[in-house]
């Protein structure tokens, strides 16, 4: 890629009442033509490996007159592509990211000897699904030609520059090689056979790269070639990730021509360690190859890169919608090849020479880290730091204060941090915190609000110490495994909101013992664009406890005293939504869980109740041993007029209504986990409503009837996907 100017200096996306997401411009890494099966897989060989060392030569051989081969006079070619930009919130990269803005692209390729070359945009068009102000650098809108420079660079130079390629004329003294395994590509009338070369530098405390790259084994020409960088090649410190994927096709059963290509680029923010991520993605596809027809006059002298005028792109006739042509891999969290290359550079050479570097800065996970209002703390303020080592041990603290319950919570913890990520493999902690018992019924953000304004506080927790361990299988595990000692002890209401009356506290136990968690979350796309796109949690317990309580608390609740041995719960929450054509969409959502054991605590029963497992019913009013909510919802766009946000572009022209249907089963509950007078009856109570979402469908209202001895009840909320940074 060439250096070009960059059309903005700091693309970024804003959200949710100018919450920064991304203060970046990331980048995808290219893929192409995979190879077929293995039919060798060496074992662990020394990164002096002679045979690699000779596939080099020859390929660096290759690689330097091939330009010369008068063979190949010239070719041209077009290309399809994406560009994407999406916000990633929330811990680890399992759940898959929000596309916030996407373009789809044509472009015209020419080259000619001698290894002169015109790119064209011919065709462009976009949507945005998000408020966001998005620019990328030039060099995405073009394809990699001669499979990178010598010497590499990437993101007009601003991400990547001066790079030594592992096939350029001095590569062998600044790489060192290993073998790989060799794959055969059948195509008609032949076999080809590929080896995998395995590069990274030899000092990693240099500029280079680090990846492997496929050669075929008759001419020594690259089939494949993917890389991600080390530290000291990478000029954006906020940077996380960093890929590059080129595949090549056998055009003319001869020449080894551009086919798929992959980039992206994932950065995080540098002053506050919010779990948010901007990434960009790019991908494209080339095909239609002519090889050595004359290439017209007029292309030659076009410059290396251009664009046809703006009405002409836009006027290039696609097919479809942008968001229905967008291919699902670009928007699941990391695409198979991002995820070997990291894994593939983090065996080659020390994580510390793959991460950023050593830093100290402010953290939070999520805006209610730093204030938020409910009934047991009235209004609490925090803070969190953290130190991360150059060899990725990471020390954390972090701490609130509760200015109505005069408490202070907090953690300290010290783990290691895998080279990609932010969350650790493994963490030994100690805390005080007020742990939520149910799954969440609206975002941190507006529960402050409605808890300070009016009352109406939708967190139930009780006040938990505990001290051990936190464990994931890799980077990125799914599920996080917890084993602490802890207790828990009853919270009373300490705060007086502006207007009403908070309801009173569940009557936990005071209990202390062992307990196990396994917790984990995660998403799927489709695997067409108009496929199913689906998110799930799951949460598992077990704990071993003694357990007494109290006659009664200051809320008046009666409490059972009981030596409870072992209890266990589980409960999970599956989404799914389903477009049906156009802009309709059908939507799942379902509540599960089974608790066991005998004479559960309150705190280790299911709750429900509130806008999303139990609308048109008091908040957490079921407390149960099982239940099971289920709901079904259709959704169309209907037209409404569109808001002008200036530089964030406008707001779609619709709103979309959601008339939506529910039903929550319930077993038999415990009378003494809530309130007198709200026992948990057994059976179903069904819901119906209407739901609203508009601003870009950022913003949910609805209005729903509980239909067995519910009521009327107004929710408005934001979208749950940012939920986990609010």
């Amino acid at each position: 890629m060439t250096a070009r100017p960059r059309m903005f200096a700091h693309p970024f996306v804003t959200v949710l009442a100018g919450v920064v997401l991304a203060h970046c411009i990331p980048l995808r890494p290219a893929v192409a033509q995979r190879p077929s099966r293995s039919v060798t897989a060496p074992g662990h060989r020394a990164w002096r490996d002679a045979a690699a060392d000779s596939l080099i030569q020859r390929a660096i051989a290759r690689r330097s007159v091939q330009l010369a081969d008068s063979t190949l006079v010239s070719y041209t070619a077009e290309a399809h592509g994406f560009l994407a930009f999406l916000a990633q919130l929330g811990e680890g990269v399992i759940i898959p990211p929000k596309v916030v803005q996407s373009e789809e692209l044509q472009l015209a390729i020419a080259w000619w000897q001698p290894g002169r070359s015109a790119q064209r945009l011919v065709g462009r068009r976009d949507t945005t699904l998000l408020p966001a102000d998005v620019g990328y650098y030039r060099d995405r809108y073009s394809v990699v030609l001669d499979n990178l420079p010598d010497r590499i660079r990437l993101g007009d130079g601003q991400d990547v520059r001066d790079v030594p390629h592992p096939l350029g004329p001095l590569a062998p003294r600044q790489y060192e090689y290993t073998s790989g395994a060799a794959l055969r590509i059948r195509i008609p009338g032949r076999e080809i056979v590929v080896d995998e070369v395995k590069f990274r530098p030899r000092d990693a405390a240099q500029p280079a790269a680090v990846g492997s790259v496929y050669l075929d084994r008759e001419t020594g020409a690259v089939v494949r070639l993917s890389m991600t960088f080390t530290r000291a090649a990478i000029l954006d410190q906020r940077i996380e990730t960093l890929v590059v994927t080129l595949e090549n096709g056998l055009i003319r059963e001869r020449y080894w021509l551009p086919r798929r290509q992959e980039v992206e680029v994932s950065r995080g923010s540098t002053w506050f360690d919010i779990p948010a991520r901007g990434i960009v993605r790019g991908r494209w596809e080339i095909s239609g190859y002519t090889v050595n027809e004359r290439v017209p006059a007029a292309t030659q002298l076009l410059p290396r890169w251009s664009a046809a005028p703006r009405d002409s792109a836009r006027a290039y006739p696609f097919t479809g919608r942008v968001i229905d042509a967008l291919p699902p891999e670009i928007q699941i969290a990391s695409s198979e090849d991002v995820v070997r290359a990291r894994v593939q550079a983090e065996a080659a050479i020390r994580s510390a020479m793959l991460t950023r570097p050593a830093t100290a800065k402010v953290t939070g996970r999520g805006i209610s880290d730093l204030a938020r209002f409910s009934r047991t703390e009235g209004l609490a303020l925090g803070i969190g730091a953290t130190h991360r080592s150059r060899l990725g041990v990471q020390v954390s603290g972090r701490a609130r204060y509760g200015l109505a319950d005069g408490a202070l919570k907090g953690q300290l913890a010290i783990g290691a941090v895998p080279a990609f990520g932010r969350t650790p493999l493994w963490q030994l902690f100690a805390e005080r915190d007020y742990r939520d018992l149910a799954f969440a019924e609206r975002a941190g953000v507006t529960n402050s609000l409605a808890a300070a304004l009016f009352g109406s506080d939708y967190l139930t927790q009780v006040d938990t110490r505990a001290a051990g361990v936190l464990w994931r299988r890799r980077p990125t595990s799914a599920f996080t495994w917890r084993l602490a000692y802890e207790g828990d002890a009853p919270l009373t209401v300490q705060a007086t909101p502006l207007t009403r009356r908070f309801a009173p506290m569940l009557a936990a136990w005071d209990m202390a013992g062992v307990r196990a968690e396994v917790e984990g979350r995660g998403g799927w796309v489709g695997a067409t664009p108009r496929g199913t796109r689906g998110t799930w949690a799951l949460q598992a317990s077990a704990g071993a406890y003694d357990a007494t309580g109290p006659a009664s608390n200051t809320d008046g609740m009666a409490l059972q005293p009981s030596r409870q041995p072992l209890v266990a719960r589980v409960q999970g929450l599956v989404q799914l939504t389903k477009p049906l054509g156009g802009d309709r969409a059908f939507f799942a959502q379902t509540f599960a869980g089974v608790a066991g054991g005998r004479d559960l605590p309150p705190q280790w029963l299911l709750l429900a109740g509130g806008p999303w497992s139990a609308p048109g019913y008091d908040t957490h009013v079921f407390a149960s041993r099982a239940m099971l909510s289920q709901r079904l919802e259709f959704r169309q766009p209907v037209p409404a007029p569109s808001i002008g946000l200036g530089r964030w572009g406008r707001s779609p022209n619709h709103v979309t209504l959601a008339p939506f249907v529910q039903a929550l089963v319930t077993a038999a509950g415990s009378p003494d986990a809530v309130p007198a007078g709200r026992a948990t009856p057994v059976g179903v109570h069904p819901s119906a409503g209407m739901g609203m979402l508009f601003f870009y469908d950022l913003v949910r209202a609805d209005v729903a009837r509980g239909l067995r001895n519910g009521q009327w009840r107004f929710a408005i909320d934001i979208d749950r996907a940012f939920w986990g940074m609010l």
